[in-house]
């Protein structure tokens, strides 16, 4: 796997957990019928834990690259993600 295909990857994956995260939230804010908060709690952990597995997944098959490379790919795609959710946030309206 090259460089590029991995940072598009994690651009992919940083902007489905922030976008979760976002999503989820207002979501369990604004829905009247859940009382406990356990139960949505368990859900967004169950999907974060899917795009954590997902991301070392993808750690573990760029197996050429040095770790330090890995991780400045990493940050480089999670800024880059969160750029993409507030664009796509105020077109939104959300």
């Amino acid at each position: 796997m090259n460089n590029l295909k991995f940072f598009v990857y994690q651009v992919l994956l940083s902007f489905l957990g922030i976008a979760v995260d976002i999503l989820f939230r207002e979501f369990i804010y604004e829905s009247s019928f859940f009382n406990n908060r356990y139960i949505p709690a368990l859900i967004e952990t169950s999907i974060n834990g899917v795009l954590l597995y997902f991301m070392f997944k993808l750690y573990s098959s760029l197996k050429t690259t040095k770790l330090r490379y890995k991780i400045l790919i990493h940050i480089a795609a999670f800024i880059l993600g969160a750029i993409f959710v507030g664009l796509t946030g105020s077109l939104v309206g959300i």
